[in-house]
């Protein structure tokens, strides 16, 4: 009996221990796809637009958090037009141009 209680033990920990390295899997690759996320609006322009510098606190300092709050607005603005685009057109529009952009800089790394 003992054994088995250990061995059940030994089970549920096993478990504790996996699900926990899943959870920090999964972590990792938010946190990924946050910092993918934040190259692809340093690579559209908008930073160097709104002179969003690398080291701007943009939750408190109340100049960035100004230029933060522009920048949301037209993430939002875009999402807005894109949801209401019922033949596609402007996600096909937008796709071109992020696929020359890639392309482009593609060309500026290689050479």
């Amino acid at each position: 009996m003992t054994q088995q209680l250990n061995k059940h033990s030994w089970d549920l920990e096993h478990y504790k221990r996996k699900l926990k390295r899943f959870e920090v899997s999964d972590r990792k690759a938010e946190n990924r796809t946050k910092i993918q996320l934040g190259g692809l609006i340093l690579k559209s322009g908008l930073a160097d637009f709104l002179e969003i510098n690398p080291g701007d606190d943009l939750q408190f300092d109340p100049l960035a958090r100004e230029k933060a709050t522009i920048l949301l607005g037209a993430l939002l603005h875009i999402t807005e037009k894109l949801q209401h685009d019922p033949d596609g057109t402007l996600k096909q529009e937008c796709s071109h141009r992020g696929m020359k952009a890639m392309h482009q800089q593609f060309m500026r790394l290689k050479s």
